[in-house]
C-alpha cells in the first residue's frame, strides 16, 4: 500500500463538504448576477476560482479515481454556469471561460499530491479531539 493510500480518513467530512458546497453556491451566485466591470482579467479570475474549487475538493478526495471525477464534475459545473450566463441576457457564455475554468481545475487538482492533504487531515483530527473534550 502506498503512503497516500494509507492516509487517515477525514472524520469531519460533512463540515469540509459543506464548506465546499458553500463555495459552489457562491460561485454560482457571483457568476449569475450582474456585475460591474472592475478591471480584473476575466480569464485569470476564472482560472483562480476553479483552481480553488478543484484544490479544495481535491484535498477531500480519498483516492485518485475520485479526484478524476471531481475534476470532471467541476468542468461540467463550469460549463453549466457558462450556459446559464448566456441565458441571462446581461452575461455572456464564452468558450475562453470554459477553457480557463478547465485549466484551473487541472491545476487545482494537483494540490491532492501536496502536503496540504496531510495538513487538512491533521486539522480534522485536532478539531475532532477538541470537540470530544
Amino acid at each position: 500500500m502506498r503512503a497516500h493510500d494509507s492516509m487517515q480518513q477525514l472524520q469531519l467530512i460533512w463540515l469540509w463538504s459543506a464548506i465546499g458546497a458553500g463555495m459552489l453556491v457562491t460561485v454560482a451566485i457571483v457568476s449569475l448576477i450582474p456585475l460591474p466591470d472592475i478591471g480584473v482579467n476575466d480569464k485569470v479570475s476564472h482560472l483562480l476560482t476553479y483552481f480553488l474549487l478543484a484544490g479544495w475538493f481535491g484535498l477531500l478526495a480519498d483516492n485518485r479515481i475520485l479526484l478524476c471525477w471531481i475534476v470532471v464534475g467541476l468542468i461540467a459545473y463550469g460549463m453549466i454556469i457558462e450556459w446559464l450566463q448566456g441565458q441571462t441576457g446581461y452575461r455572456y457564455a464564452e468558450w475562453g471561460d470554459v477553457i480557463a475554468n478547465s485549466l484551473g481545475c487541472f491545476a487545482g487538482a494537483t494540490l491532492y499530491f501536496t502536503p496540504l492533504r496531510r495538513l487538512l487531515r491533521y486539522v480534522d483530527a485536532m478539531l475532532v479531539s477538541s470537540l470530544r473534550r
